[in-house]
């Protein structure tokens, strides 16, 4: 007896292994093969975000003009518009709109221009915050087309949690390579200046105003 059940305990050990092994065997051969599809659009997406995000694009297109052009829609009805447009652009026009996405209001701004010869459209999606709890951020997404085709399209979002927080970069749903990238950058260039340059007058003129009031003998 004592034989009978060694040998016994022995098979039951040998047999439990060698399922086991056959069950990480077959769930190893269950497993699909390399997609190269896949891989290739993984690196595409990760390119396309190194592109973006290392040649300012994304700062230029998802902070800088959003931040600047955000309230275009309202301003353009102002006698002093064209003294805050910040960069040389024409033809402008610009309007806001909302629309329903579910339970909630979206608040779009549709804006076009025209700069360096070319006809631009940026559309700002302003879709507000997220009903995940605990989730502090504003999401939208950023759309531009020049002449008439889509260039790029990007999530934004914005911290609602930090003081002064600004829209920012968040992701790729849309890019075409080309010349509109230079624009880009030269606009958020001539929108970084001219907001310095309003800034120093202001301050030139405080300065101005106070050493009138200063007598020193």
């Amino acid at each position: 007896p004592e034989t009978a059940k060694y040998e016994l305990e022995e098979v039951a050990n040998a047999l439990a292994a060698s399922l086991s092994d056959y069950s990480r065997a077959a769930y190893r051969a269950s497993q699909p093969g390399p997609d190269a599809e896949l891989e290739t659009a993984y690196k595409k997406l990760k390119a396309a975000t190194k592109i973006v995000q290392d040649g300012r694009i994304g700062y230029s297109l998802c902070r800088c003009l959003p931040e600047h052009m955000r309230y275009w829609a309202s301003w353009i009805k102002r006698d002093d518009f064209e003294h805050w447009v910040g960069f040389d652009a024409s033809n402008i026009s610009a309007i806001a709109t909302n629309e329903k996405n579910g339970a909630r209001t979206e608040k779009i701004t549709t804006i076009d221009f025209t700069f360096n010869a070319c006809c631009y459209k940026l559309i700002l999606r302003f879709g507000g915050g997220s009903p995940v709890p605990g989730d502090t951020y504003n999401y939208g997404e950023v759309e531009l087309l020049a002449d008439s085709k889509r260039v790029a399209k990007f999530e934004i979002k914005e911290d609602r949690s930090v003081a002064d927080s600004q829209w920012e970069f968040s992701g790729i749903l849309g890019l075409r390579v080309g010349p509109w990238m230079k624009d880009v950058l030269d606009i958020a260039a001539q929108i970084e200046a001219s907001a310095r340059k309003r800034a120093d007058s202001l301050w030139d003129e405080h300065v101005r105003e106070t050493a009138r009031e200063i007598e020193l003998g």
